[in-house]
């Protein structure tokens, strides 16, 4: 099955609420949509601290830009560009998220921002239970800080080796399969909620900058089963505002 390779994938919001909703809706109003609402996938497991985390989403909305075509996305455009907003299986209290109120939610704000929308036929069924955990994207640094900032204070976690994937299919129309491969997860464990943050693969840079804010002897604890506490929240955000 063809692939998009991780240089032309879209950006990735996850999102569980109205309010996450309407940030992941943020600028995109000279794009085009195609929703996926019943169009499920889900990530691998991955053993943060001894709680596994797990992510299962049962549907997504694909935002592109407005001349871009199905043809063209079957051809394998770069959708580096666009936005892929995936509905949560279930809230944080574990009620079904992706439901006909959140739909007619969800339609609504595009309405609002004069969005044309699209609704596509490809179904997938996926099972299993997730994390109440949320998930954010680190291609841009301001979201990672927007992350930390909504988590509340505790500790950070970096797992500088923690493989994190998953892969979108298109029974139907035959788009290539979008396929996420991380390598590296910072999980916040805060008072208000709890976030992993995705590392892409190909940034090196911010990696290496997480190294020298949580400090070696962290990491290596994790890789020897040492029980060490984690770096503080505010250690984390301080550190990044600071190369910003």
């Amino acid at each position: 099955m063809k692939e998009l390779n991780i240089n032309e994938l879209p950006d990735f919001y996850s999102v569980r609420n109205k309010e996450q909703i309407d940030y992941s809706l943020d600028g995109l109003e000279n794009m085009k949509c195609f929703a996926f609402f019943d169009n499920g996938f889900t990530s691998n497991i991955i053993e943060p601290n001894k709680r596994n985390i797990r992510f299962i989403w049962d549907g997504f909305l694909l935002f592109v830009n407005q001349d871009t075509t199905l043809d063209d996305m079957r051809q394998g455009t770069n959708l580096w560009d666009a936005r892929l907003v995936a509905l949560q299986r279930t809230d944080l209290f574990g009620k079904k998220f992706n439901d006909s109120n959140i739909r007619e939610y969800i339609m609504s704000k595009l309405e609002e921002k004069e969005i044309p929308v699209e609704v596509m036929p490809d179904k997938k069924e996926v099972d299993g239970y997730p994390s109440k955990c949320d998930l954010w994207s680190t291609r841009e640094e301001d979201v990672l800080i927007d992350a930390i900032d909504v988590t509340g204070k505790g500790d950070a976690y970096y797992f500088k080796n923690a493989d994190f994937y998953y892969r979108i299919c298109f029974p139907v129309t035959s788009l290539p399969d979008l396929y996420y491969h991380h390598h590296g997860a910072l999980v916040l464990k805060g008072e208000n909620s709890t976030a992993i943050s995705r590392m892409i693969l190909n940034d090196q840079n911010l990696q290496g900058h997480l190294e020298n804010i949580v400090g070696e002897d962290r990491l290596y604890s994790l890789l020897e089963g040492r029980n060490l506490s984690g770096t503080s929240i505010d250690s984390i955000a301080s550190g990044i505002k600071k190369r910003s």
